[in-house]
């Protein structure tokens, strides 16, 4: 068992969150990003059903900033990981200075108490850059040193796509498991505007995942301002691509009942999240 420690543990830090935002299958038409006829273009940028009292408080402000947790339990029965990230998302600001005062160990010693989680991996301070966020945040939170951390979302991942993964490498050496995809569990609803200014990185075979947060856990020079300068400082695989666009139709992003609940989720090499869409 200990042998699997190490493998879990690169895993966990690959999954960097929440965060809270994962691939796309939506119960609500997505709209892509590509400026051309594959568009869809979502009928209003409050979504049927949403009042203007949720969607306020759902606009993404640009100085805040969400801290994540990833926590994974090792299940020898079904001979899987689970992967829970916890975010401080709606609960409190969390800007990278509050986060760094945070240890792995101090989290692991108070989250004891409530989980059983084998390992515990901090995912850094990020900051969304979609408009709006819909994401419902679970009543229930936990108190990790001053900081309050909510469940965001999960994922079941088989040995075989640990190894797949992670080569059974060390910590040292995560460079393998970045632009590899990941499917999430949660009630994730994102809402990009028309006129935004958007990023995405496009896959060898065409897929697409625009990017939902960017931290500067890697990169400190990171800001909103220079995300569109990612091409310069991303060591992209063979095929891949990183694009900027501003944006003439809105884009929804939403987990739904057809898929599960469930979004298909990647990182860049500097931590950044993105989530695919169709």
């Amino acid at each position: 068992m200990k042998c699997l420690f190490a493998p879990i543990l690169v895993l966990t830090s690959v999954l960097c969150s929440v965060a809270l935002a994962q691939p796309v299958t939506n119960s609500t038409p997505a709209a892509t990003v590509v400026p051309s006829n594959t568009q869809q273009a979502a009928s209003s940028t409050q979504p049927q059903g949403s009042n203007s009292q949720n969607n306020s408080a759902s606009v993404v402000q640009p100085d805040n900033w969400q801290c994540i947790l990833h926590a994974a339990y090792f299940n020898i029965w079904r001979l899987e990981v689970m992967i829970t990230t916890l975010s401080t998302y709606r609960l409190q600001n969390c800007p990278a200075s509050r986060m760094d005062r945070v240890t792995s160990a101090s989290v692991a010693a108070q989250l004891r108490t409530v989980s059983s989680f084998s390992t515990i991996v901090k995912g850094g301070s990020h900051q969304q850059v979609m408009d709006i966020n819909l994401t419902p945040v679970s009543s229930e939170y936990f108190w990790v040193s001053d900081l309050k951390f909510a469940v965001a979302s999960s994922a079941h991942v088989s040995l075989k796509q640990l190894f797949q993964t992670t080569k059974l490498k060390s910590t040292k050496n995560l460079a393998a498991a970045n632009y590899i995809p990941f499917k999430m569990h949660g009630d994730m609803h994102f809402i990009w505007n028309t006129g935004t200014l958007a990023h995405r990185l496009v896959s060898p075979k065409g897929e697409t995942y625009i990017m939902t947060s960017y931290t500067q856990e890697v990169q400190p020079i990171l800001t909103r301002d220079t995300l569109s300068n990612l091409d310069t400082m991303l060591r992209l695989p063979p095929g891949w691509k990183f694009e900027n666009y501003f944006l003439d139709r809105n884009i929804v992003v939403r987990a739904g009942v057809a898929n599960d609940n469930s979004v298909e989720m990647i990182f860049d090499d500097l931590n950044n999240n993105y989530v695919l869409y169709e």
